[in-house]
Formats: C-alpha cells, sequence, structure tokens
C-alpha cells in the first residue's frame, strides 16, 4: 500500500508564461523545433538535478509505503510476518529568485535509520548554471560542482569537478 503527495506555492508569474509558453507553441510550431522541444524535455526529465525551475519559491513531495510480506524463516521451520515502512520525502525551495536548495531522502521505520540522501544547491548564472550535489552521509559520501552552459547546444560543455569517500 502506497500514498503519496504533493504541495507547492503559486506563482502568478509562472502561471502567465506558462499560457504565453503554450499559445506560442499551438501558433508557431514546426516539427524540427517539436523534436528538439521533445528532446530538451526529455534530457530535463532524466536529469533533474542539472535543470532547475527557478520560479517556484517552494516544493515538497511525499509519499508513504507499507509492506506486508511472510516469508519463512533461516532453519525454514516456521512463516514469519515482516512489515516493511517507509517514508520518503523530496523538496527544494528558493532562497532568492537565482538560488535553490533541494533535498532528497527518505526514513525506514523497520531499520530505523535515514535512507540515501541527496542535497543540492543550484545558482542562475545568466546563461550558465552551477550545480553543487552532496550526499552528505553514509557509506558512500560524494559530493559534485558543476557549471554548465543553459543553452541545449552547448550542454555538453561544462566544468565538473566529483570527490568520493567510502566507508568499509
Amino acid at each position: 500500500m502506497a500514498i503519496s503527495t504533493s504541495f507547492q506555492s503559486q506563482d502568478k508569474k509562472s502561471k502567465e508564461k506558462q499560457q504565453k509558453k503554450e499559445e506560442i507553441i499551438e501558433n508557431e510550431t514546426t516539427d524540427a523545433q517539436l523534436e528538439a522541444q521533445r528532446r530538451q524535455l526529455e534530457m530535463t526529465r532524466a536529469n533533474p538535478g542539472e535543470y532547475v525551475d527557478f520560479d517556484i519559491p517552494w516544493r515538497l513531495d511525499l509519499s508513504y509505503s507499507l509492506n506486508f510480506s511472510r516469508t519463512r524463516t533461516a532453519d525454514f521451520r516456521r512463516d514469519t510476518t515482516v512489515f516493511t515502512q517507509y517514508l520518503s520525502f523530496n523538496g527544494d525551495f528558493s532562497l532568492t529568485p537565482n538560488w535553490k536548495i533541494g533535498v532528497n531522502s527518505g526514513y525506514d521505520f523497520r531499520l530505523n535509520q535515514i535512507s540515501y540522501t541527496t542535497m543540492y544547491v543550484s545558482r542562475d548564472l545568466h546563461c550558465w548554471q552551477m550545480s553543487i550535489n552532496l550526499v552528505p552521509f553514509g557509506s558512500y559520501r560524494s559530493f559534485s560542482i558543476t557549471i554548465s552552459p543553459k543553452a541545449g547546444i552547448l550542454r555538453d560543455l561544462r566544468v565538473n569537478r566529483t570527490r568520493q569517500f567510502y566507508d568499509l
């Protein structure tokens, strides 16, 4: 069983921008433009940390799942019941129109511990975008800093610095 919900702030400017974009798309798009927009949308969905919407001041997504299963014990003599509960959350907020901070994490009630957590900070630099991604704790901690152009044609031109730390 699972349940989820989302909360986000409303912004009048973003609604107006979306309506104008839809009108422009309906009136002036060609097949080549539609294909380019589709590819850009796929890239955005595949790499959400690299593409940030700075028009939404805050967003929070919550999800809870409950799993019930029956398994055999290690000695195969009897059945045992296992309940697994998990709460996941992710969200972000804009400090200013150009700065955005986000987090993705969860809590495992069976293990009584916080799950794999990632955090990011993004900065809009006009034609460029900077993002800092961080895995702050756990066995595999890491951080990366990326500076990349916003233009889709130049998306392969980027500066990236990554460090990983392992606890065995």
